[in-house]
């Protein structure tokens, strides 16, 4: 058996055996590129402790991964000792549905992942601090990716073609979106950008034709001009006098502004019934198709018959039957940012858990989160099945 694996200085360099489930012996620390590069009958690997890289030749005119082509593998186990995947890695493992990557992974080379046609989710480890040319390219049952904080790039491709692709959490400290990074993911809905992220490439989000909502923050400074072709059906979120209010604007996309909701539950917290508190909240919910719908506090005699302003806001928005939310701006009378109460925080997660809500002060303060982050576990329907 040792006879079908050939190996030099640590390095496993090429696997001869007949494929099927196979053990990788220990003592190598290295798989190198194009090991088993296009093995028909290999289905599962088993990859010991102390492989540090999986190789691929970044060079070479066709795929040389290690385990490029193997149309046929399915399960692999890595090592926690592993730090890098190198490019080309699993380029076309068709098979392949699901991948555990270890927590000490550093580095993903680019089309490490490509044409994975079946791979449905992936979780970044914290290590990973770049996404690289084309890693997921073509990855076209992938629904769901979860990222470190530390990623700091989305390179060229990384997305692109993942048609099955509905949520994707970008990081915080994301810089950059490079051209054509989720190009043609036709099924996703809703894009953040977080605030640290500083320019979005050209054809970043083209053809993304589901995609209804993109929050961009004030502090992106250059949005590419083809960046959101073929978004027929898009509402960029953003602030008045930004770079993204001004793209959407020359590319007659709708555009609404934050000003425009924090005007809205501030006028609504000067018509709030608060005689027993004193203290009036207005909020301002933002429909899916932009619709805005808003509530202030009412207080009663009978202190359980009142309704708080973000539950009114809601109410009145499902009365007109809206139910898809992406944010809330709620303004109270004190200094501090005005949140929801754990009441409302239920029912605003009864309707989108992933909306955003801005919390601010008379006065100016403020606080952005997330409806997840406020109300983890919430209880749901999936909690009466």
């Amino acid at each position: 058996m040792e006879n079908q694996f050939r190996i030099e200085n640590g390095i496993l360099i090429k696997y001869d055996g007949p494929g099927g489930n196979v053990t990788i012996p220990d003592g190598i620390r290295a798989i190198g590129a194009g090991a088993f590069l296009n093995h028909e009958n290999l289905r599962s690997v088993v990859i010991p402790e102390g492989v540090e890289e999986i190789s691929g030749d970044f060079f070479s005119e066709t795929p040389l991964g290690a385990f490029s082509g193997c149309m046929q593998l399915a399960v692999v186990k890595l090592p926690e000792s592993l730090s890098e995947i190198g490019c080309r890695a699993f380029y076309g493992c068709k098979s392949m549905r699901n991948i555990t990557l270890p927590a000490g992974l550093k580095k993903i080379g680019n089309r490490a992942f490509e044409n994975c046609e079946n791979l449905k989710n992936i979780i970044i480890p914290d290590g990973v601090s770049e996404i690289d040319y084309g890693v997921f390219m073509g990855c076209t049952a992938l629904r769901e990716a979860a990222f470190p904080a530390g990623v700091t790039v989305m390179r060229e491709y990384a997305f692109s073609g993942c048609v099955s692709l509905e949520k994707i959490d970008l990081p915080k400290g994301l810089k950059a979106i490079d051209f054509s990074a989720f190009q043609n993911c036709k099924n996703l809905r809703r894009i953040y950008i977080p605030d640290t992220v500083k320019e979005i490439g050209d054809y970043a989000f083209e053809n993304c034709e589901n995609l209804i909502s993109a929050m961009i923050d004030k502090n992106v400074e250059k949005i590419g001009e083809n960046a959101f072709n073929g978004c027929k059906n898009l509402t960029i979120r953003t602030s008045s006098e930004s770079t993204a209010e001004n793209y959407a604007q020359n590319h007659e996309i709708r555009v609404l502004t934050f000003e425009k909701l924090r005007d809205a539950a501030e006028d609504m917290r000067r018509k709030a019934y608060a005689p027993y508190s004193n203290f009036g909240v207005g909020a301002a919910l933002e429909c899916e198709d932009g619709t805005v719908y808003t509530g202030c506090n009412v207080e009663n005699a009978s202190y359980p018959a009142g309704i708080c302003a973000e539950r009114n806001a809601v109410f009145h928005a499902v009365s007109e039957g809206q139910t898809k939310y992406a944010r809330m701006v709620i303004i109270g009378s004190g200094d501090q940012p005005c949140v929801p109460c754990g009441m409302c925080r239920q029912v605003i997660a009864e309707f989108s858990p992933d909306m955003e809500i801005i919390c601010l002060g008379k006065n100016g303060g403020a606080k952005k989160f997330f409806m997840r982050d406020l109300l983890p576990e919430s209880f749901g329907a999936g909690n009466l099945k």
